[in-house]
This record gives C-alpha cells, sequence and structure tokens, in this order.
C-alpha cells in the first residue's frame, strides 16, 4: 500500500518534503525509516523548514542531542507554520531508553512529531502515524514510483559550462547524488486521504 515517490536529486527530495509539509498539521507523527546514510535527515530538514514557514532555519541533525523544537514562524504567505519536534533515535537502544530521553506524547500534542530511526520505538510506536521509508537507489538499479522535479534547480543557478566542470572536480568526492526512494505509508486517522494530496 502507500505511495511511491523516486526523488532524483536533493532538490527533488526538498521538494516533496515541502509537498508533505503542506498537508502536515500539528498532532501528526511522521516516522522516518532507513539505513544510514539513505535521506532521512536531508528530507527532515527540508519538511522542518517548510512546516515552521521559515526557510532559511538552520536544521542539524539531532543525532547528539536526540531532539530539536522548532516554533512556528511567519510564512511568506502570511500564514503561520508549525511547531515541529525533530527526534534522532539513533543512539537509543529501546522504547525503555526512549521513554526516559523524550516526551512523546507532549510532541504529539502540541507540534508536528519527526522521528528519525523509528524503528527503535517498538511498543511506543503510535498507531495513527504516517512511515515515510527512504533508501538510497543504487546505480544503475530501476526504481519504481512517481518522479519528483526538481524545482531547486534553476537555469540560473547552473552557472556556466567553466565554472561547472570546476565545481564537479572540487566537490564530486563529497557529494552524493544518489537519486532516493520514498514509500509513504499511513496509518490511522485521515492518513490515506492525505497522501493522496500531495502534490510536489
Amino acid at each position: 500500500g502507500g505511495r511511491r515517490f523516486v526523488a532524483p536529486s536533493e532538490g527533488a527530495t526538498a521538494a516533496l518534503a515541502r509537498a508533505l509539509a503542506r498537508v502536515a498539521r500539528e498532532g501528526d507523527v511522521i516516522c522516518l525509516r532507513g539505513d544510514v546514510g539513505a535521506g532521512k535527515s536531508a528530507f527532515a530538514r527540508a519538511f522542518t523548514r517548510a512546516a515552521t514557514g521559515d526557510d532559511g532555519l538552520d536544521v542539524p541533525s539531532p543525532t547528539y542531542l536526540v531532539q530539536q523544537r522548532y516554533d512556528a514562524r511567519e510564512g511568506r504567505d502570511g500564514g503561520r507554520g508549525m511547531r515541529v519536534h525533530h527526534y534522532d533515535l539513533y543512539r537509543l537502544r529501546d522504547a525503555s531508553e526512549i521513554e526516559a530521553m523524550v516526551d512523546l506524547e507532549e510532541s504529539a500534542e502540541s507540534a508536528v512529531s519527526v522521528l528519525e530511526w523509528s524503528e527503535r520505538l517498538g511498543r511506543l510506536t503510535p498507531e495513527t502515524r504516517l512511515e515515510v521509508r527512504v533508501r538510497a537507489i543504487g546505480a544503475g538499479e530501476r526504481a519504481c514510483g512517481e518522479v519528483v522535479d526538481d524545482s531547486g534547480e534553476t537555469a540560473s543557478e547552473e552557472g556556466d559550462e567553466e565554472g561547472d566542470e570546476e565545481e564537479e572536480e572540487t566537490d564530486a568526492a563529497y557529494v552524493d547524488v544518489a537519486a532516493r526512494s520514498f514509500r509513504f505509508v499511513g496509518f490511522g486517522g485521515d492518513w490515506a486521504d492525505r497522501i493522496a494530496r500531495i502534490s510536489p
């Protein structure tokens, strides 16, 4: 079940995250699942910026802090963003450690909760939630899903050919350019309807 997307670049990942933010609301629990390097943090960062209404918000991965909380801001369109609580459960071993470190119930009442490594929740996994399963697509692998346009790149950002070549030589070893596969699966509530409305 659910809905599958293919994001060919980080810009496309951000576009998909922004599309999810448009259908999200405070009280939602979004569980991100995937291996190390799958793209969970990039997705969470773009989602948090869009949901709070602050495109320039600094959103570091909360791996060592376990959680980061972000307040709503006034959006450029005059609307108000949402509060987001971003969790990274990677370093926590089990549900009892999670209970000792974070208050998921309080988050569920007052914010959108975005949880990386949500597999660690175990018995604490909420019945009503959206699971976003993320994975990098291997070279030569054929991925199934709706391809997300990369709305992050414009002609003005491409630069001239010489500049592009120089940038590729300098940064190629440090940039992960693999496409990503996203599978959105809703559990309970009206997630099935909202997943159907996502339009990147």
